[in-house]
């Protein structure tokens, strides 16, 4: 059972982003004396710069040798297609500039990489032989060639090119000293590559550990990806992931792991009534859950997809779409899933035909259909949305 073709843009899921600022932080903000704030907040980091030769990248990279982290705590996913790599390697060949890429030093010689992660692949995966160039404009001798098919002159030359880097050590006792996480403010800054992450991006830099891999995992699981549009997992997707899947805007800005984050977190916060922005409630959520332990996940796992897998068999190709099978609500969505993992008694399966009427008439309802998806992204909306779901899953709406 698949969706329809997913028809989601990238200009959607920015907007989607922006939305989660709606609503204020309802605590006051107390104001300081600018000159006491300048004298206290100034970050602590030291900077210097480095050029790493890639031959050096090339061992320094290899698995099992690691000396730069390149992937696990910053979690961007891949997003260059191999020509967009192709083009980096050519500009190497042609001794172009490239931009530097920022390290940021956790501990004594140990790296993780905050800014140029795309690159630092291109050109790793290149040397291992990974991947043929293709679309070269200034070397087309060289397309469909992989790194070990170049004559030994081109290999030694490019062996030899240089990838600058700036290297950020921070002095702060910890990544939060005075109230400030460093950590936060630099990946949330550094816009070399010309793209800023984006919250979900942030925070899969900033609270790894196995409650972060079970949303990447939930947000890669089969009836996730048929509702969503995102081509299915395919083994080894991670080092390697398709054209498609790349073009794809939910898979690439991970804001399929923020639409599983939401269901977890939003649904804390109509259980324990809390308030903030929705971004504020998302993200301390995340940071709540970074020490979670493997152990600990299974159930939320479990209920995640059971309840997914539940109102797929109910709603099949139309799940968490608006009438006559238009457009992904992401609103509908929250409320479908929480109202069922809320009571998971409701027998939605043997009463399909009737859930089915009831959202129907729901969304041909103005009033019910403001509830559900017209109003601004609040959590007071949250709250209303999933009491009306409720009574759809129950085939009670007017």
């Amino acid at each position: 059972m698949s969706a329809p073709r997913d028809e989601i843009e990238i200009d959607d899921v920015e907007e989607w982003f922006d939305q989660e600022d709606d609503v204020p932080i309802e605590a006051a903000v107390a104001l300081m004396d600018p000159a006491e704030k300048y004298a206290k907040s100034q970050l602590r980091v030291v900077r210097e710069t480095k050029d790493y030769q890639l031959d050096y990248l090339q061992h320094a990279l290899q698995p099992g040798r690691e000396l730069i982290d390149i992937s696990p705590a910053y979690q961007r996913r891949l997003r260059w297609a191999n020509r967009k790599k192709s083009l980096l390697i050519e500009s190497l060949l042609l001794n172009i500039p490239v931009p530097p890429i920022f390290l940021f030093e956790r501990d004594y010689n140990e790296y993780e990489i905050i800014d140029g992660r795309q690159r630092l692949d291109a050109i790793s995966s290149f040397l291992s032989n990974d991947y043929p160039l293709t679309g070269l404009e200034y070397w087309p001798e060289l397309n469909r060639n992989r790194f070990l098919d170049l004559p030994a002159i081109l290999q030694k030359g490019l062996l030899r090119r240089s990838l600058p880097a700036v290297v950020l050590l921070a002095e702060s006792q910890s990544p939060e000293s005075d109230g400030l996480d460093v950590r936060r403010v630099l990946f949330d800054r550094l816009n070399t590559g010309g793209i800023r992450l984006n919250p979900q991006e942030l925070r899969n830099a900033l609270y790894p550990g196995d409650f972060n891999a079970m949303l990447i995992r939930l947000a890669r699981s089969r009836p996730f990806t048929e509702i969503w549009g995102i081509p299915p997992y395919v083994a080894g997707e991670e080092r390697e992931p398709s054209d498609a899947l790349l073009r794809n805007a939910i898979f690439a800005s991970l804001a399929d792991a923020e639409l599983v984050l939401r269901f977890f977190a939003l649904r804390d916060a109509v259980e324990n009534t809390k308030s903030g922005s929705l971004r504020t409630i998302l993200d301390r959520f995340m940071k709540s859950q970074s020490s979670v332990r493997e152990s600990s996940v299974g159930d939320m796992e479990a209920q995640f997809t059971q309840v997914i897998t539940r109102l797929q068999s109910v709603f099949g190709d139309v799940t968490f779409r608006l009438k006559d099978g238009g457009r992904l609500s992401r609103p509908l969505y929250d409320a479908l899933m929480i109202a069922l993992s809320q009571d998971p008694t409701i027998d939605i399966e043997s009463n399909a035909v009737s859930v089915r009427g009831a959202l129907e008439r729901a969304l041909a309802n103005e009033a019910d259909y403001e509830v559900l998806v017209g109003r601004a992204n609040t959590i007071a909306a949250v709250y209303e949305r999933v009491a009306l779901a409720r009574t759809i899953l129950t085939a009670e709406a007017r």
